[in-house]
């Protein structure tokens, strides 16, 4: 893990984020990365990006080409999480009807994100993600996220 200065999607320097070189680092330290960047947040917030960066990684890696990277940083005065993996694939990300073998990704991606999307550069591509922090089940997509707690087992 690495700390760099990067470039928020609003052009605004961002001391805080964080850089993983996704080809030294398992899967694990990424998601306890992103506990730690939201270290002060509790709940389905968290809950909500550590899903969202796993999926990202893990398609990476399923779907991509080395070298990989993901990058953690706060965005908007820390309103929102913006989480970035790159790969060297130019295999876009597609929806798919999910089955047996997966499927699910970019729809859990869609429906817990505030936004989401591609830059594709000459030699990689960015798959980015924006999650908003100000409130629960923060896409406004998933809003029987935020009332999970309220859920009870059939008996």
């Amino acid at each position: 893990m690495s700390t760099q200065p990067e470039i928020s999607n609003r052009n605004e320097a961002n001391p805080g984020a964080v850089t993983y070189d996704l080809g030294t680092i398992a899967t694990r330290d990424v998601r306890h990365g992103v506990r730690e960047v939201l270290r002060r947040y509790r709940g389905l917030i968290v809950d909500d990006a550590v899903l969202v960066t796993d999926e990202l990684v893990s398609n990476a890696h399923r779907h991509g080409a080395a070298p990989r990277a993901c990058r953690l940083s706060l965005a908007e005065q820390g309103r929102y999480l913006r989480i970035e993996v790159d790969d060297a694939s130019p295999r876009q990300p597609r929806r798919r009807t999910p089955d047996g073998s997966g499927g699910r990704g970019l729809l859990l991606i869609d429906r817990l994100s505030s936004a989401w999307g591609v830059e594709n550069y000459v030699d990689h591509k960015t798959v980015w993600v924006e999650l908003a922090l100000h409130q629960e089940g923060s896409s406004g997509h998933a809003p029987h996220l935020a009332s999970a707690r309220d859920w009870h087992s059939e008996d």
